[in-house]
């Protein structure tokens, strides 16, 4: 079966979720990752968290972040995030994106290393 060459052209990118305390905390490390060209694209959001942390039951005000990159940037984003990110084990999340706009898709690789 030959495979779509679009189909095939979107299966390269994704999107890294991570989070943080509050937009101060994120702000200079969403820098870092746009100045290395690790992203194309950051989005911030407020959410409200629970987990369980260290036995503890926890409920948190915090940015989800949303990174748009290439699934051949992600090994390398994944070990900036583990040098600079302050949380003892941050989340990082890479969800594959299917589907999308090839438009766009071709930004995110021009605006990547």
């Amino acid at each position: 079966m030959k495979i779509n060459k679009e189909i095939a052209e979107m299966s390269e990118y994704c999107i890294v979720l991570t989070t943080f305390e509050n937009k101060e905390q994120a702000k200079p490390i969403i820098d870092i990752i746009l100045q290395e060209k690790l992203a194309a694209c950051i989005q911030e959001m407020s959410i409200q968290s629970h987990y369980l942390w260290k036995e503890e039951l926890c409920n948190d005000n915090e940015i989800l972040v949303l990174i748009k990159t290439t699934n051949e940037l992600y090994k390398v984003l994944e070990a900036k995030l583990l040098e600079i990110h302050p949380y003892e084990t941050p989340e990082i999340i890479r969800v594959d994106i299917a589907d999308g706009s090839l438009g766009y898709f071709s930004w995110i690789k021009e605006v990547t290393r």
